[in-house]
């Protein structure tokens, strides 16, 4: 196993061949298992697994499929350093505050329900010109603060309304 530093400070093990992802899990689990029993304080955070394989070969999937959309990946998702390389191969990214690190500007899209003016200025001056609006005044506050951007509209799903809907007020 092979340990990369990622910027979020964590350790990210990368499996050698021969080793399964079974194995890697089970020895996770014992080694948390003896750390809890020693009353280790310093290992109290969760560990995540993850297939970048997986990411690689749904991008070729896309690109056969679909050669002429192009995906947008939404870092909230995971923006461990890893998953954004994998996904700048061949798609841009949706982006709610900030920007992926190294990400070309042109491959970004600005998506947040409300975006503070700051942000719009600092997405106009770090060259990012697609950004999304989804009612009148995010429309009017993009016009005025970055004129050249080139503006999506974000629809909401006729289901996704309808499942908040079925939530109840409480979650609105």
């Amino acid at each position: 196993v092979v340990q990369v530093l990622s910027p979020e400070n964590c350790v990210i093990d990368i499996l050698d061949t021969g080793r399964t992802i079974r194995d890697f899990i089970d020895d996770k689990i014992k080694e948390k298992q003896v750390n809890f029993a020693l009353l280790v304080q310093d290992d109290e955070e969760p560990f995540y697994v993850a297939n970048l394989d997986s990411i690689f070969e749904r991008q070729l999937r896309w690109r056969t499929n679909l050669p002429r959309v192009k995906p947008f990946y939404a870092v909230k998702c995971n923006n461990d350093a890893a998953v954004l390389r994998m996904s700048a191969l061949d798609s841009g990214f949706n982006c709610a505050s900030g920007d992926p690190a190294g990400a070309v500007p042109d491959k970004i899209i600005y998506a947040h329900t409300t975006k503070p003016l700051s942000h719009i200025k600092y997405a106009c001056t770090h060259g990012v010109d697609t950004i999304t609006f989804d009612n009148k005044d995010e429309l009017l506050k993009i016009s005025r603060c970055h004129a050249k951007a080139n503006q999506l509209l974000s629809c909401w799903d006729v289901l996704e309304i309808w499942a908040w809907r079925s939530l109840g007020s409480a979650f609105m």
